[in-house]
């Protein structure tokens, strides 16, 4: 290894919650020019076909899949297309994650943790590890 910290990657550290910061963390934050538009007309989202992932085709895989990676490490969410999930999943996945979100905070909290290893949790596997000016 080269000794230069990948931007891309996090360490494996406290997280902001567990420090008790009150502030995010710089590294998180994006500048005013980078920002995508707020404006509905102006915002645009990357999609990724998964139809690509399905083929046959191994050229067609490894650029899609080169390009799914490109998207999660420089802009964090995309739109999926062709996934192939039914739509009444879809409902109660949705459905669901309403119901829970529509809980009374003292129910949710009961599942509060930072342990990624557990499998049902409500927080977040971010790590900010020490911060970098």
């Amino acid at each position: 290894m080269s000794g230069v910290e990948d931007p891309c990657s996090f360490s494996i550290g406290d997280t902001a919650q567990e420090k008790g910061l009150s502030y995010v963390p710089q590294r998180y934050v994006v500048s005013p020019s980078n920002r995508s538009s707020l404006n509905p007309e102006k915002a645009e989202v990357p999609t990724i076909d998964m139809a690509c992932l399905r083929q046959n085709d191994d050229e067609k895989r490894s650029m899609a899949i080169k390009e799914l990676s490109d998207i999660c490490r420089h802009v964090g969410f995309f739109q999926v297309v062709n996934h192939g999930i039914c739509q009444s999943i879809l409902n109660e996945a949705l459905s669901m994650a309403s119901g829970f979100f529509n809980l009374p905070t003292e129910d949710k909290m009961k599942l509060s943790s930072n342990d990624v290893y557990k499998p049902v949790r409500y927080g977040t596997s971010l790590k900010d590890g020490v911060e970098q000016g």
